[in-house]
């Protein structure tokens, strides 16, 4: 997800149970009738789900908006009961497996939104973090990707986009039913449709790659042209894309970004934006196509471990432009990670010891921090450990959660040394070093020091961007002094590392 700088993410609506030890939902089948006037479903949801065999009751999330009509295990009708947005199912017999069938029907209270963007009205999901529990019963966890087939039957006139591959698509009676299939696991708050008024614009790529854009927009699909090079960039970084096509769609929603298995939501309104000669669509795709991987096919363990996440998809997008476009923009993107945040967001731990809800470790903090924790690992291990580190990560959590403690194990495994200063001090640790410059004005010698990061800093060969006037220059900050060519004491940030910077 993109939240766009200094934007504030409300969670609201929904508060989906905590996973059951042991319990796994391994692929949902919905079927959902919509009424995009009134956002009212009629659904039916078949869930697969392992789980220990002493388990007597499953609990989902679902909206308590939402009517439960029937409930059914393994085909035989049971007594269900609702408590808030939990739906308690009684498994009754033995057995490490069950299929578990809900027939369901209202107007959620969350998830399922109509907004309007160029001069259109758009029905969408928004399932971060548990919302997906708007629309459909699930574990509405993390930790629990599963694979999805989802059939949607709406107003013929309408185009629908939802996450996964298309595999049909039939008009009826005024209805068109749409279906899509996930085949590979992600996790239910990435599972996402939207419908409306769609122009699709096809490229070919790595994989079929499809931009819708609200009608009135669709010229405005050539902003995302790049997005074949950038699926190969990345693919080349941490692996093989994970499923088996990519879209984006234009959504007039409050994030910037919402990495939606399969099928990216963009803002809309950022369709047309640009600063400073940047093309700020481009980049909130490219944070999310990073997802794809980072977040969706690896998946963190829990909320606070978010930073795996965001952290990554925040990095990487640097990277990629370090790749496509050359080396200076790369720096100058990781510049800009590491000022784009708070003194009070970058002095936060990383990893939160406790926290009651999930949108309590959305922040800056696991975005740019938790960027700017990446970057420091990779120059302190070394750019071939460090990658090597992501592609095994890719193999080896394929089919189970990535912990923060999992993932330094990784790391320490590929790097063949010890990063616990480091994780102490950047991950679990609070505050943030000092960059101390200092200005001679007659030899016209800038010098710095560093304080307060344990050591950890030590001939990590990060860099520092000087500016004197219009000119500018990316210094190695193990050099400790530099010489420019004017008089002006020149301004100093460092490039992807976060410290206080304070003049002597």
């Amino acid at each position: 997800m993109s939240v766009g700088c200094g934007e504030d993410v409300v969670d609201d609506g929904v508060e989906a149970p905590r996973p059951q030890p042991g319990v796994d939902v391994t692929h949902v089948r919905a079927e959902i009738a919509l009424d995009p006037a009134t956002l009212r479903l009629d659904a039916t949801a078949a869930l697969d789900v392992a789980h220990p065999d002493t388990l007597t009751r499953l609990r989902l999330g679902l909206d308590d908006a939402l009517e439960v009509v029937t409930a059914s295990v393994d085909g035989e009708p049971v007594l269900f009961w609702r408590e808030a947005d939990t739906l308690t199912v009684p498994l009754g017999r033995r057995a490490d497996a069950s299929r578990v069938e809900v027939a369901y029907r209202g107007v959620p209270a969350a998830g399922l939104y109509a907004d309007e963007a160029a001069g259109q009205t758009v029905l969408y999901t928004d399932g971060w973090p548990d919302r997906t529990a708007g629309w459909l019963p699930a574990v509405h966890h993390p930790s629990d990707p599963a694979t999805l087939d989802l059939t949607l039957d709406v107003p013929e006139a309408a185009e629908v986009v939802a996450t996964g591959r298309a595999v049909g698509d039939s008009l009826a009676g005024g209805r068109r039913v749409a279906r899509f299939v996930l085949d590979a696991p992600a996790p239910p708050y990435t599972w996402a449709f939207a419908v409306g008024d769609f122009t699709v614009t096809e490229q070919d790529g790595p994989v079929p790659i499809r931009h819708a854009l609200l009608a009135a927009d669709a010229a405005l699909a050539a902003r995302l042209d790049r997005t074949p090079e950038v699926i190969e960039t990345l693919a080349a970084v941490l692996g093989r894309y994970p499923y088996e096509t990519y879209a984006t769609v234009q959504v007039p929603m409050a994030y910037a970004g919402m990495e939606n298995a399969t099928a990216s939501f963009l803002r809309a309104d950022l369709y047309g934006a640009r600063a400073e000669g940047r093309n700020p669509i481009e980049e909130v795709n490219i944070h999310e196509v990073v997802h794809q991987w980072w977040g969706n096919a690896v998946v963190p363990a829990d909320w606070r471990d978010l930073w795996l996440s965001e952290g990554a998809a925040t990095y990487l997008t640097t990277e990629v432009y370090a790749r496509l476009d050359g080396p200076t923009a790369g720096r100058r993107f990781r510049t800009l990670m590491a000022r784009e945040i708070s003194p009070n967001d970058a002095a936060r731990r990383l990893v939160p010891a406790t926290y009651d809800d999930p949108g309590d470790v959305l922040s800056a903090t696991v975005y740019q921090k938790g960027g700017a924790v990446f970057h420091l690992i990779r120059l302190t291990i070394g750019n071939t450990a460090f990658f090597e580190a992501l592609r095994q990560i890719q193999r080896d959590y394929a089919d189970r959660p990535l912990s923060t403690r999992a993932f330094q194990a990784a790391l320490e495994a590929e790097a063949g040394r010890d990063l616990g200063p480091l994780f102490e001090r950047w991950v679990w640790g609070e505050g943030v070093p000092t960059l101390r410059t200092r200005w001679d004005a007659p030899t016209r010698t800038l010098s710095w020091s560093i304080a307060g990061d344990a050591g950890t800093l030590a001939g990590v060969p990060f860099e520092l961007y000087v500016r004197q006037g219009d000119r500018s220059w990316f210094v190695p900050a193990t050099d400790g002094v530099f010489t420019p060519d004017g008089d002006a004491r020149p301004a100093v940030e460092p490039v992807g590392v976060l410290l206080t910077v304070e003049r002597d």
